[in-house]
């Protein structure tokens, strides 16, 4: 079926219940509540890396249980973040909102009075839920109150509801630490609460219905199957680099996980229109580069802030205030310098910002390879932080538009849902590979295994007296190793970004953009 024919017979199946018009009010005010639910989200990516130390004092677990702390919530949003565009286009955007908030907040309470390990990851991962049909639909809210209105004020909104996002990553690391040193790790989950209200109080009082579609059923199928391949393919990643890839629940995991994948991109291009992901956008390539860069980046920076974390308040005897501070050089520079975001692309292309930005993030990151081993305190691998959040603030806000910007008005939201689902898939992958190397590199220069695992879980105190100088230097020997390949992922990305950005892939302007 021609392209053009299809696009007019999906159009035939949108039925508009409802055609509302919004005041500048309104505009505002969605926006606003927007930003602070998507603070909230991105607050939770980065504030829990922090608690790990503490969590870890209180429950005693491994560092699988720790992971799963962190890759229980990143992994259920990336789940579900494109089944959370198709509900609320069938739905309603604020109905879904309104869902994801109150999942998101009802899942807080039971994170901050999580009597377990068990208990506390359960709860995140019905977090991650929640915060997948926040992020799924907040962008949605904000461009359907701005459609038909000037471009530069829906921009000027955009770009409000980014920076909230990228202040929520900037101080998230400083704002656990404060938490955790104030009032305990639990204490990062309890404010969540208040906030969660005030945002549920503000959407039902500002935000005003938009108008959905239907007419095209909801892949469930496919939904289901996403939601499980991604569980067992995290599953078998987490649970073989703690205790071996020979185990038959790892294989059988992963075996599994692949098949499920296979069927899932067998059903999706037999279902066409109605499909939960059209495979037909990968046949553009600067589609493929955006979401290409955008699971590397957070790779390169999500999926490091744990082993960071460990390093600081585990190895060298750092505050989870200083750990805080340390992740803070990173994620602020990335705030600054993405507030040029617009200058900058004035002055070059997106293909040879995002080579030119990832170019800097790898630099960084061999850089802190080189010292991190020998380093006293966090404070000897700052200038590579650094260096790091300033090639991320250059390739960041570039990778925003450029998958919606290549694909036609009527798979925009799924083009959106689909990159912002492998943002989370890069920390959640990041982590598990990293905690392979890490392990690795430290079984290699201890024998006993108990002591691998407390020196890979930032326990280095834990082990006997006279391990204790060579556990400090296997875990910095981890962290080296770490960052020296994630250096060179990167740095292999910047080739792909040259190959696969081109201008010539960006469609005409869309409707009601003046």
């Amino acid at each position: 079926m021609p392209a053009d024919v299809g696009t007019r017979e999906r159009a035939a199946m949108c039925v508009e219940l409802e055609t509302p018009t919004f005041g500048r009010r309104e505009q505002v005010a969605t926006t606003l509540v927007a930003g602070l639910s998507v603070m909230l989200v991105m607050l939770d990516l980065t504030v829990v890396n922090v608690a790990l130390d503490a969590i870890n004092a209180d429950f005693d677990v491994p560092l699988a249980g720790l992971q799963w702390v962190v890759n229980g919530y990143s992994l259920a949003t990336a789940a579900l973040l494109l089944t959370a565009g198709s509900l609320a286009d069938r739905l309603g955007r604020r109905g879904v909102f309104l869902i994801g908030t109150v999942v998101f907040t009802v899942a807080s309470v039971g994170c901050a009075f999580a009597p377990g390990v068990t208990w506390l990851i359960v709860a995140r991962i019905v977090q991650g839920f929640g915060g997948a049909l926040v992020m799924g639909t907040a962008v949605g809210l904000i461009a359907g109150v701005y459609e038909g209105a000037d471009r530069r004020r829906r921009q000027s909104a955009i770009g409000t509801f980014s920076g909230m996002a990228a202040t929520a990553s900037a101080f998230g690391p400083l704002i656990g630490g404060v938490l955790v040193g104030v009032g305990g790790w639990r204490l990062v989950f309890v404010v969540n609460i208040p906030i969660g209200v005030v945002i549920i109080a503000g959407a039902l009082a500002f935000v005003g219905r938009q108008r959905r579609r239907e007419g095209s059923r909801l892949d469930l199928s496919g939904a289901a199957l996403t939601v499980l391949a991604l569980f067992l393919l995290n599953y078998g990643m987490l649970t073989g680099t703690d205790r071996g890839w020979n185990r038959p629940d790892v294989v059988a995991a992963l075996v599994a996980a692949g098949l499920l994948l296979g069927a899932l991109l067998v059903r999706q291009r037999r279902l066409g229109p109605n499909a939960l992901l059209d495979l037909n956008l990968f046949r553009t390539p600067t589609f493929v580069g955006a979401i290409t860069l955008g699971f590397i980046s957070r790779l390169a920076s999500l999926g490091l802030y744990p082993f960071l974390v460990l390093w600081v308040t585990g190895v060298i005897g750092g505050t989870p205030l200083e750990a805080g501070l340390a992740m803070l050089t990173i994620s602020l520079p990335m705030a600054v310098v993405s507030l040029f975001s617009g200058l900058l692309a004035r002055l070059a292309p997106a293909r040879v910002l995002c080579c030119v930005g990832t170019v800097v993030i790898g630099a960084g990151l061999l850089g802190g390879s080189s010292v991190v081993g020998a380093a006293d305190d966090w404070t000897a691998v700052l200038p590579f932080l650094v260096i790091m959040g300033i090639g991320s603030g250059v390739v960041m806000p570039q990778l925003v538009g450029l998958a919606v910007g290549v694909v036609p008005a009527d798979r925009a939201g799924m083009a959106s849902s689909l990159s912002n689902t492998f943002f989370p898939l890069g920390t959640s992958i990041g982590v598990a590979a990293y905690g392979a190397i890490m392990i690795s590199t430290v079984a290699a220069r201890v024998s006993d295994p108990d002591a691998v695992r407390d020196i890979v879980a930032g326990r280095v105190d834990g082990v006997r007296a006279e391990l204790v100088a060579r556990a400090r230097e296997a875990f910095t020997a981890g962290l080296s190793s770490v960052l020296l390949v994630a250096g060179i992922v990167v740095l292999a990305s910047a080739v792909a970004a040259l190959l696969l950005i081109r201008d010539g892939d960006a469609v005409p302007s869309r409707v009601g953009d003046r």
